[in-house]
């Protein structure tokens, strides 16, 4: 479809009717429609013309892209808090996608993204910043400024803030044990790419993979949260019990494990129980100082029980031909090969 002399498609792009969504008029528009979930590809086509029409839009949409950027930096919470206490008065009526779509295009408009990111409440200036990182193979045992102990994995990176509001740490990489002090007036975030934990004082697991975040509690409980603030889906999890975020804003069940055998890595242990064979060289991978490389994928899902110590990788690679009908070769780059027998 052509476009008009603006960059924007005509009204025959866009279904009619009062939940018909207008076209884009600036950056702000453009951004909430790129954001919603729900652009088409005559919208992706009118935004490429509507940036590529003028130098000035391609710079206005930069800067707010980043300004949203930095404003996702600040913590659910903190940011819930915000947005309900500005809109505490005006308590408006449900939204159509329409309404939704403008109040996205207002939200993220420059003044009051600016504004938001001004608020002398929102960044604590007396906020205190901690860095832990571990090696591979490394274990470390850490007490933070609120009386709360983290146990590190091995090839672990994360930042922890300590501020008068919330105390939280950012998950980069790796799996860290959670041991934390009740404070309910300041409560406990775990960040993790593709969800958040929010605790007040309990013990849990957290692991994060490239795409997703796994958190298993041990005593007390926690909310596993993931997806945007205006539509977050959650999961609550007790004792004994466990649950996983993944990317495109999913949630598994919540469902059963063994907690002890899951932390056992704090003791130094990698424990198997009728695993799939796929699954127990990707595990030991994490502590392996080059991967091993299943070359027989029919023996993916033959399944192997064991305990292992993860302070003696190599040693846990070459127990497996005693557990299953492999053979193991080391390779002159000391990579593995892992081969059917």
């Amino acid at each position: 479809m052509p476009l008009s002399d603006t960059g924007r498609a005509g009204k025959s792009s866009h279904t009619s009717g009062p939940d018909a969504l207008d076209p884009p008029r600036d950056a702000a528009h453009w951004f909430s429609r790129m954001h919603s979930g729900e652009a088409t590809d005559l919208d992706r086509q009118a935004f490429a013309a509507w940036r590529s029409a003028d130098p000035a839009h391609e710079r206005q949409y930069r800067e707010l892209s980043a300004q949203w950027d930095a404003m996702l930096s600040v913590s659910h919470t903190r940011l819930r808090g915000l947005m309900q206490a500005s809109m505490a008065d005006s308590r408006p009526p449900p939204m159509s996608r329409r309404r939704f779509a403008a109040g996205m295009a207002a939200a993220c408009s420059l003044p009051v993204v600016a504004g938001i990111l001004a608020a002398p409440y929102v960044f604590d200036h007396d906020e205190k910043v901690i860095n832990f990182a571990t090696r591979k193979g490394e274990r470390r045992q850490v007490a933070l400024p609120d009386g709360s102990t983290l146990h590190l994995n091995g090839d672990t990176r994360l930042v922890a803030r300590f501020g008068a509001g919330e105390r939280r740490v950012e998950l980069a990489q790796g799996e860290a044990f959670f041991d934390v002090h009740h404070d309910a007036s300041r409560p406990f975030l775990v960040l993790g790419g593709v969800g958040q934990v929010t605790v007040t004082g309990t013990r849990f697991n957290v692991r994060r993979d490239s795409e997703t975040l796994q958190v298993s509690v041990e005593s007390g409980s926690v909310r596993l949260e993931s997806g945007p603030w205006w539509r977050q889906s959650e999961r609550r999890l007790t004792a004994g019990q466990q649950a996983i975020a993944y990317g495109g804003d999913t949630l598994s069940e919540v469902t059963q494990v063994n907690i002890q055998n899951l932390v056992a890595w704090q003791r130094g242990k990698i424990i198997f129980n009728n695993i799939p064979l796929a699954t127990v060289i990707s595990e030991m991978n994490r502590y392996l100082p080059r991967p091993a490389r299943l070359e027989a994928p029919e023996l993916g899902q033959h399944r192997i029980s064991g305990v292992f110590s993860v302070d003696d990788p190599l040693a846990m690679i070459d127990a497996l031909p005693a557990i299953a009908p492999v053979s193991v070769d080391r390779l002159p780059d000391g990579g593995i090969r892992v081969t059917a027998r």
